[in-house]
């Protein structure tokens, strides 16, 4: 009797960084303007969290997450600040091979729009926000499809933008990059 082999599908994997952008803005007083150029920092004030993937290897929940994933795989990043980027945003612009196999075709930034993406009622009866309201809103992801195994660290870029004295504008604070890894199944 032969055996049968199943092929796996291909999974989406989705990786949200959270940044302390008040820990950044302390410890980084003049960071690099340039975004081919990003200022490197330490990790310990960006948090990971990766759903989808074929197993986290460690550091969920840190800025060192490693997780696997198998070729054929789509991996999208999408960046955030701790204010949820009301204050201070985040904008995930760049991965970039740092060292190891290259496991990853180029990234894109993809927009996603929701025609009816659900916020907050302020003027909910209960004053709890419920029942939404609905609003077009984009959605920003930076995307990539797995194409071969190994193990790659690379350079994961950001910018840094903090609200302006009128507390309307977000004007560019800095670049910023560090380099987390991921693993892909042989």
């Amino acid at each position: 009797m032969a055996e049968t082999v199943f092929q796996t599908s291909a999974r989406e994997i989705n990786v949200l960084v959270v940044i302390d952008t008040e820990y950044l803005k302390d410890a980084y007083r003049n960071p690099s303007k340039d975004q081919n150029n990003p200022t490197a920092i330490d990790h310990g004030h960006q948090y990971m969290l990766c759903t989808g993937s074929r197993g986290v290897m460690s550091g969920q929940g840190t800025g060192d997450l490693q997780f696997k994933a198998d070729v054929g795989d789509d991996v999208a990043f999408t960046g955030v600040s701790i204010y949820n980027n009301s204050d201070d945003a985040v904008i995930v612009y760049d991965v970039e091979h740092f060292s190891g196999d290259h496991v990853f075709n180029p990234f894109n930034a993809d927009m996603i729009v929701r025609t009816g993406a659900v916020q907050p009622n302020a003027d909910s009866p209960n004053r709890n926000g419920l029942p939404p309201v609905r609003k077009q809103t984009n959605f920003a992801v930076f995307d990539s499809k797995v194409r071969s195994s190994g193990r790659e660290g690379f350079g994961l870029a950001f910018g840094l933008y903090t609200l302006a004295a009128n507390g309307q504008d977000q004007e560019l604070y800095g670049y910023f990059r560090w380099d987390p890894y991921v693993t892909v199944a042989a």
